[in-house]
């Protein structure tokens, strides 16, 4: 049989919203690299080795949670540590009210949560009461307050005096969304700017200010990343893929690769083998 030179993608099938312990999900290996459709809370319990999100990794720790996005590449190398886990689906993400919680999962924003001793018993008890709720009458509404409660004390571990909604995260919130959608064919900040209704110079300073990096290290980021998902599952010519990622010609591709990772498309492929 033919391997696939696509990515292995688990996806959420037939719900908005699922929560459970980690032993209690089976959307496929969880060990190789593999998208996912669906954003994704894991609380992790215990101190177990490493977790991958888009090929860097990150120690897993108890009492740490991490926040993941759809199209993110996850993989768990090692035996399935204890956690608790929440999944939902785009519709149920788009639901949550205070846009300051919906940003907490832009990517390249991966570092955990780590939930202070004083949160460990309440978040425990408000996890067995959404459990509860998703596995009895399911009130979609119930559950959405319930995890914007336990995002919004997520958020306030790492805000500062000075953090507070704005109008600018929800400029960049569309700006990510519409990078990830158009970073292979709009490589130009003013595209992204017009979308958004601003000049490319005040787009750049948003972002800046809330990131430290242009539009341009996004749209950077993006292909860097795309390209390493690609890359890692071994079976897409470069060639193929640089034409995929906006790139003219694979020479161009393999030196913007090698600039931005450190090492040539090839041998980020034989790390990977």
């Amino acid at each position: 049989m033919k391997a696939s030179a696509e990515i292995p993608v688990h996806r959420l099938e037939d719900a908005d919203f699922f929560a459970a312990y980690a032993e209690g999900i089976s959307l496929g290996d969880f060990k190789k690299n593999h998208r996912i459709d669906f954003f994704a809370m894991i609380w992790f319990e215990s101190d177990e080795g490493i977790h991958l999100i888009d090929f860097e990794i990150y120690p897993i720790k108890k009492n740490t949670v991490y926040l993941l996005a759809p199209n993110q590449v996850h993989a768990i190398p090692g035996a399935m540590p204890a956690a608790k886990v929440f999944l939902f689906n785009m519709s149920f993400f788009e639901n949550i009210a205070e846009e300051a919680l919906r940003f907490m999962f832009v990517p390249f924003q991966n570092e955990s949560f780590e939930l202070p001793k004083y949160l460990i018993q309440p978040l425990s008890k408000l996890f067995e009461l959404i459990l509860l709720e998703n596995r009895g009458n399911n009130n979609g509404a119930l559950i959405q307050h319930y995890i914007s409660a336990f995002l919004t004390h997520l958020y306030r571990i790492k805000a500062t005096p000075e953090t507070h909604a704005s109008d600018n995260e929800e400029r960049l919130r569309k700006l990510f969304l519409l990078v990830s959608t158009n970073f292979r064919t709009q490589k130009m900040a003013g595209f992204y700017a017009d979308q958004i209704g601003l000049t490319a110079r005040r787009l750049n300073q948003i972002l800046n200010d809330k990131m430290g990096i242009s539009v341009s290290q996004l749209i950077y980021s993006y292909t860097l990343i795309e390209a390493k998902r690609e890359i890692s599952h071994g079976l897409k010519p470069l060639k193929e893929i640089a034409i995929e990622l906006g790139f003219k010609d694979q020479s161009y591709f393999s030196r913007f690769f090698k600039k931005h990772a450190g090492v040539s498309p090839e041998f980020f492929r034989q790390q990977g083998s």
